[in-house]
């Protein structure tokens, strides 16, 4: 037990060495060992085991004075790497990352909607290894892969339960994918993904807790505190789609009736509309709110009405510091943000009133696949 403890410490403080590199190079040995608190000899060892793998690098600094050159040390640019994906219906898309989480590369690529799902895998398998080779890095290099979708995943062994975007039930995913790329899986949803993107590099930068809301062909939210995921017993927490909204409400994909699903996703709203006039995409349905439609100016108030009660509720359950919004239906049309905003406070009492703030996502459609690619490297980037 002591050999092992002192296995960990040591491969802990080789981690916390490389990470004040990264955030504070270029850096002397003297510095990281005053911000430590470990020994010169200590510093010195651990820095030779990191210049040895490849990840740091040391650099002069011309003294300004009398006396030697001091070295300092920074991290190699080709450290490592990570890799996110994000699967929808329509389309499968790559980025690349390095230690810095810089963006390398990044392709999209169309995906059939109906395709098999060993297809879809062996697709992002390919565009991986074609990707990886364009840019010549050894998979060595790569530390994991990241892979957001929608819908129940297990994230301990990647097993995608169920996702009626996809039309998956009981996929391995993270073990199909290690088969084909020889690389570490790992899989989560993609409202998870995309928080993660928010929390370290966009709209919700290091809150210490933020929730997520998307809306767009589905709906569901993503909880962050000081961190890390919220994920409940099952990794479903935050599943307000089946939330029951309507007691007599319509037939929900998932057998109940009135879920909020059925009232303010995408599919859900062009067809109430459709019951009145053919339609094809949320933009007509407001082009005819402006024009004076009822049924149309019925329809987004309805819907809006649904969304600020939504946000009230998750102020009241949640009460994170930052809600941030996110789907092309909350971000792509000013007149439902126009009316969200003027309502959901009808709904908030004090102090959540005064306190709630909302944000708008940062990255966009980036989100998915850089959010898959720093937690990759966050979960995944180890010394064993």
């Amino acid at each position: 037990m002591e050999k092992h403890d002192n296995f960990f410490i040591k491969k802990q403080n080789k981690k916390w060495v490389l990470d004040i590199i990264k955030n504070k190079g270029p850096i002397s040995r003297a510095d990281v060992s005053k911000i430590t608190n470990m020994s010169p000899t200590s510093i010195s060892r651990i820095v030779q085991e990191l210049d040895y793998e490849g990840f740091v690098k040391e650099t002069d600094l011309i003294s300004s004075g009398v006396g030697r050159k001091a070295n300092l040390l920074n991290i190699c640019d080709d450290a490592i790497y990570t890799i996110g994906v994000d699967l929808t219906e329509k389309s499968i898309k790559i980025v690349i990352i390095n230690y810095f989480d810089e963006i390398m590369y990044s392709k999209t690529i169309p995906k059939d909607k109906d395709e098999y799902f060993m297809k879809t895998l062996q697709n992002i398998s390919d565009l991986i290894d074609n990707a990886l080779r364009y840019k010549n890095i050894s998979k060595l290099k790569v530390v994991g892969v990241g892979i957001s979708l929608p819908g129940f995943v297990d994230y301990e062994s990647g097993l995608v339960s169920l996702s009626i975007q996809l039309g998956w039930e009981d996929v391995p995913v993270a073990k199909i994918m290690q088969d084909y790329l020889g690389i570490p899986i790992l899989v989560d949803n993609d409202l998870k993904m995309k928080a993660m993107a928010e929390f370290l590099r966009g709209s919700a930068t290091n809150s210490s807790s933020l929730v997520l809301l998307g809306i767009a062909s589905g709906i569901g939210t993503s909880i962050i505190t000081n961190g890390e995921f919220y994920r409940g017993e099952n990794n479903i927490a935050g599943e307000i789609s089946h939330t029951i909204v309507e007691i007599n409400g319509d037939l929900c994909k998932c057998g109940k009736f009135g879920c909020l699903a059925t009232v303010v996703t995408e599919g859900a709203i062009l067809r109430q509309a459709n019951k009145v006039k053919e339609v094809s995409n949320i933009k007509e349905i407001i082009d005819y709110y402006y024009d004076g439609e009822t049924w149309a100016i019925n329809i987004i108030e309805r819907v809006t009405t649904y969304i600020a009660t939504t946000i009230s509720n998750i102020f009241y359950l949640y009460n994170p510091k930052v809600l941030v919004l996110s789907g092309f239906i909350l971000e792509d049309f000013e007149l439902i943000q126009q009316l969200i905003e003027k309502k959901y406070k009808m709904y908030l009492s004090e102090p959540f009133k005064s306190q709630a703030k909302i944000v708008y996502t940062q990255l966009g459609e980036s989100g998915n696949s850089f959010g898959a690619a720093v937690q990759a490297q966050k979960v995944l980037f180890n010394f064993d």
